[in-house]
């Protein structure tokens, strides 16, 4: 059974990496947008979200994107989605279809 369908792909998330630019001739280290992708977004459900407030996994989000993309996801991007930045926690390639990579984050607070 697949883990996603076409159409699930519905929403626009955002990979960036942190890398030095110069701003006014200083460097300083900042976020830049890699690609723009279309990705299907699993939330947590409240009961959930409470049943795993002790186990530190209650602001996880899922993001679903397709297997092959134009770029290599790595752990040391950063993900943003509606206003919010999101660190990659896990990497999930599909082994049985190769179509989809399951993305771990977390919230970056």
């Amino acid at each position: 059974m697949p883990i996603a369908k076409t159409g699930d792909l519905n929403e626009r998330i955002t990979f960036n990496v942190q890398k030095s630019i110069k701003i006014n001739g200083v460097p300083k280290m900042g976020p830049v947008e890699v690609a723009t992708v279309w990705a299907a977004v699993w939330r947590q459900r409240l009961k959930d979200r409470i049943n795993n407030l002790g186990e530190g996994i209650a602001n996880k989000i899922t993001f679903v994107v397709r297997q092959n993309l134009p770029f290599k996801i790595t752990n040391d991007m950063t993900i943003s989605h509606k206003g919010t930045e999101y660190k990659i926690v896990d990497i999930e390639p599909d082994t049985v279809n190769y179509e989809w990579k399951t993305i771990i984050c977390e919230a970056i607070t």
